[in-house]
């Protein structure tokens, strides 16, 4: 019995043991080990989209690129109070490129020049062509940040219609004097095909009428085409000139 006995305990004592030494393989998974091991690659793709979204900012920032054409759609379909928070926007991007910017110095300060200017006549605006006008400026100071050397204006018909592709011999009437202006892909193909381009209107006598319609001498707008008719100065200081005759 006592045999028995014995070699009964020294089993039981074997295997527990042998349960202690081994590995718990039957051990339900602690909660919070599963909280881990379920978190794990969400935080993991979290972290790297955040890097990606950090990336992104400081490539803008660092490369100032043209006002994307979806600014210049959106900008042409809104009235005026949305063209004018559209404006005030691109003057914030242009704001930032070039407070951030490695472009050469004499690049730096023309593009701080135009968007001050911009940003005082925003302030002024009292019309579409007066906001069209901001957009045209925002143009201006993101080119000299590009270093464009001989930068193209937005389109001469209609600014909002984004940056002129090509320059094009223009004549206001049959005895007028020709001009090389700028215009946009849609204008040069609705010239090709001796049609009217849609052009950006004011109103005169009660009417609508072209804004080149205007004569110089009593708009700004009509007298440089948004940078169009400019040829020894550029839209910047011209309309420095205008806000403030002092200069």
């Amino acid at each position: 019995m006592w045999l028995t006995g014995s070699t009964t305990t020294t089993t039981t004592t074997a295997a527990l043991h042998t349960a202690l030494a081994s590995p718990a393989t039957t051990t339900a998974p602690s909660p919070i080990r599963f909280l881990f091991l379920a978190a794990g690659p969400l935080l993991l793709i979290a972290a790297v989209g955040l890097l990606l979204r950090r990336r992104s900012r400081l490539r803008d920032l660092a490369q100032p690129l043209a006002i994307p054409r979806a600014v210049f759609a959106a900008a042409h379909r809104a009235d005026e109070a949305g063209l004018r928070e559209r404006a005030a926007e691109e003057v914030a991007r242009l704001a930032g490129h070039a407070q951030s910017t490695r472009a050469a110095p004499a690049a730096t300060e023309q593009a701080r020049d135009s968007c001050a200017t911009a940003e005082a006549l925003l302030r002024r605006a009292r019309g579409v062509p007066d906001l069209a006008g901001v957009f045209a400026l925002v143009h201006e100071g993101c080119s000299a940040l590009d270093g464009s050397k001989a930068p193209l204006p937005l389109c001469f018909f209609h600014p909002l219609h984004g940056p002129a592709i090509r320059r094009i011999p223009w004549r206001p009437s049959d005895d007028g004097e020709r001009f090389q202006v700028g215009a946009c892909a849609t204008c040069v193909r609705a010239l090709r095909a001796r049609r009217e381009p849609d052009t950006l209107t004011v109103e005169r006598a009660g009417r609508p009428v072209p804004y080149f319609g205007v004569p110089p001498e009593h708009s700004l707008w009509s007298a440089t085409g948004y940078g169009s008719l400019l040829t020894d100065t550029s839209l910047t200081t011209r309309v420095q000139r205008e806000l403030d005759p002092a200069r």
